[in-house]
């Protein structure tokens, strides 16, 4: 009897925590879109290499949620890219106005479709990384929204590092 009470009162402690996570995170997003709206779209990005797998660094993000912030498929073979071997990377993401887009270097990605629940669809209009990028809902925890198009700068100690892309 005791055993069971004991492992109940685990299991109620383990749906608050992760309740309370929820909420953490639910600020976060009330914030980013908040940012978003009144911001100039600049925004330095950490991201890091955990385990051969990489996670983005959304300021404020719950710890219990980490593994929501994995980067996958495109993301992730850019981000290989832009590290360089290092496992700690911070890159200037930047979302440009419309009578900005064709006013930068570093590397562009164009949304191709989104929903909000099942994140967006991104792609290289240069097709330097020759597929498609799937950024989830998480992006909306950071960036606020699902920008049309995307421009991302490794940043390097002292300086901001367009790459040089060829096309």
């Amino acid at each position: 009897m005791m055993q069971n009470l004991k492992k109940c009162f685990q299991q109620c402690v383990a749906y608050v925590t992760l309740g309370l996570a929820y909420l953490q995170a639910l600020c976060v997003l009330i914030g980013a879109v908040v940012y978003s709206v009144f911001h100039r779209g600049f925004y330095e990005v950490r991201f890091i290499k955990v385990r051969g797998k990489w996670y983005c660094k959304v300021p404020g993000f719950p710890k219990a949620l980490f593994e929501h912030t994995m980067m996958v498929a495109g993301a992730a073979n850019m981000l290989e890219y832009y590290a360089q071997g290092d496992d700690d990377i911070t890159v200037q993401i930047r979302i440009p106005r419309k009578k900005e887009y064709d006013c930068f270097c570093g590397f562009r990605l164009e949304q191709i479709s989104a929903t909000l629940t099942g994140g967006a669809f991104y792609k290289d209009p240069h097709e330097f990384f020759n597929e498609e990028f799937w950024l989830c809902p998480v992006t909306l925890f950071l960036l606020g929204k699902y920008p049309k198009k995307i421009y991302i700068y490794r940043v390097h100690k002292a300086q901001t590092h367009c790459p040089v892309l060829y096309w």
